[in-house]
C-alpha cells in the first residue's frame, strides 16, 4: 500500500447522504466491482450505529484518506441499532458494504446467520492486530470505556484509585454519577468490585448483592441519562465523582476544560465491530478499505486524537504514548487497561431483560 497521504476534509450533507444511497440502490453490484487489474471504484455505503461526532471525525481522517488514495467514496447511512442491518440481511435486500455493529455479540450472531463475508487475509493485514480483536468476520473496533471519573480539584490531596472509592463518602465526599443503564454504566459491575469480588469471577453478575451494595449509597447518586448529561453533571457541581465513558470524559477535560481525571483500574471496556455484509454490493472496496485503515497509522492518531475510541481497537505496537499528551490518558489501549476489564457482552446478551427488569424496580423503589 503506498503511503498514506495527509487527511483531506470531505464535505458531507444531508442532500449528499441522500444522493449518494440513491445511486447506491440504483447501482447494480457489477458497476462497484472490481477492474480486471484489481482496481477498485464506486461507493461504500456505510452501516453506522455511531453516528455524530464518530462520523464526523471517519469522514476527515481515515475514510477521507482512503478516498483520496482510492478514489471511492464512503457514504454514511446512520442507524441507530444493529435492528435494520437484521432485518435487511434477512430479507436479502443489503445495500451496504461495511457496517458498524455496536456489540461484538451482534457480529456474532451476524456470522452465525450467515449474514457477513469472510474477511480476506490476503488482502486485510489482520496479523497487524492485537490477537483477540478480530475475527474471521469483523474487526474491533471504536472501544468504549466506562471508567472511574472525578474533579480533580475537589479532591487537591489524596485521588481514587479503584471503584471502592465510590463508596468511600469520608475520603471523597459528594455525590456520585452513575448511568441508569447498566449494561452500558458498568454500575453493577462496579458495586461487586467494591464489594471484594474478583474481576475473573464478575460474571454471571449477582445482581442482588450489586444492588445491596448500591442500596449503601443510593440516596448519594445523581443518574445520568446520556453522555452530554454526564458531562454536564459533573460541570454544574451535581456529582464530583462516578462512572463516565471515558471519551465523554475527554471531551469535558479537552473541549471544555473541565479538570476531569480518570484511571482506568477496575474500569469496564467494550467493543464493536466492523463487518462486511455478505453479497455487499462493493465487497472488494471494503476489503481494502479495512486493509487502509490498519495501515494507516497517521489516520488512527488523528482520528483518536479526537475521538479517544480507537479504530481498529488495538494494533500491534501502538501505545498511548504514541498520541498527544492530552488524549493518552483516556486511550483504551495498551498499559492503561491492563488493570480492565472486557465486559462480558455474551451474558447481558442472554440476560437483559431480567437484568433491566430488576435494576429498574430497585430504581423505582
Amino acid at each position: 500500500m503506498r503511503t498514506i497521504r495527509r487527511h483531506r476534509l470531505l464535505l458531507a450533507g444531508a442532500a449528499t447522504i441522500a444522493s449518494a444511497i440513491a445511486l447506491t440502490s440504483c447501482s447494480s453490484a457489477g458497476s462497484d466491482a472490481p477492474a480486471e487489474d484489481g482496481a477498485i471504484s464506486g461507493d461504500i455505503l456505510f452501516y453506522d450505529t455511531s453516528g455524530g461526532q464518530v462520523w464526523e471525525e471517519l469522514n476527515s481522517t481515515l475514510f477521507a484518506d482512503f478516498t483520496a488514495d482510492t478514489g471511492v467514496t464512503v457514504t454514511d447511512d446512520y442507524n441507530e441499532a444493529a435492528t435494520k442491518f437484521f432485518a435487511a440481511a434477512e430479507a436479502g435486500q443489503v445495500p451496504w458494504s461495511l457496517a458498524f455493529l455496536p456489540t461484538v455479540n451482534d457480529a456474532e450472531k451476524a456470522a452465525d446467520e450467515g449474514y457477513l463475508a469472510k474477511i480476506d487475509t490476503s488482502i486485510v493485514p489482520v496479523d497487524k492486530l492485537v490477537e483477540g480483536t478480530y475475527s474471521d468476520y469483523g474487526i474491533e473496533v471504536g472501544t468504549f470505556g466506562m471508567v472511574l471519573t472525578w474533579d480533580d480539584e475537589a479532591y487537591p490531596d489524596e485521588k481514587p484509585s479503584e471503584m471502592a472509592d465510590l463508596w468511600d463518602l469520608e475520603k471523597f465526599p459528594g455525590k456520585r454519577c452513575f448511568f441508569n443503564n447498566p449494561q452500558y454504566g458498568w454500575t453493577l459491575e462496579a458495586a461487586l468490585l467494591a464489594d471484594g469480588v474478583a474481576p475473573d469471577e464478575l460474571y454471571p453478575l449477582d445482581v442482588d448483592r450489586a444492588l445491596g451494595k448500591l442500596d449503601e449509597i443510593k440516596s448519594d447518586i445523581t443518574w445520568w441519562t446520556s453522555g452530554a448529561q454526564s458531562i454536564e453533571s459533573f460541570e454544574n457541581g451535581s456529582c464530583d465523582i462516578g462512572i463516565l465513558w471515558a471519551n465523554r470524559a475527554f471531551v469535558a477535560a479537552s473541549e471544555n476544560g473541565f479538570p476531569a481525571s480518570i484511571t482506568w483500574n477496575q474500569a469496564g471496556y467494550s467493543n464493536s465491530v466492523w463487518s462486511i455484509p455478505a453479497d455487499a454490493p462493493n465487497a472488494a472496496a471494503a476489503q481494502q478499505l479495512l486493509a487502509h485503515v490498519i495501515e494507516n497509522t497517521e489516520g488512527q492518531i488523528a482520528f483518536a486524537s479526537k475521538v479517544p475510541t480507537p479504530i481498529p481497537a488495538s494494533v500491534i505496537g501502538l501505545e498511548p504514548s504514541s498520541f498527544p499528551d492530552d488524549v493518552q490518558q483516556f486511550l483504551p489501549i495498551g498499559d492503561n487497561v491492563t488493570n480492565s476489564i472486557k465486559q462480558d457482552v455474551g451474558y447481558y446478551s442472554e440476560n437483559i431483560d431480567a437484568v433491566l427488569d430488576q435494576f429498574n424496580r430497585w430504581l423505582g423503589e
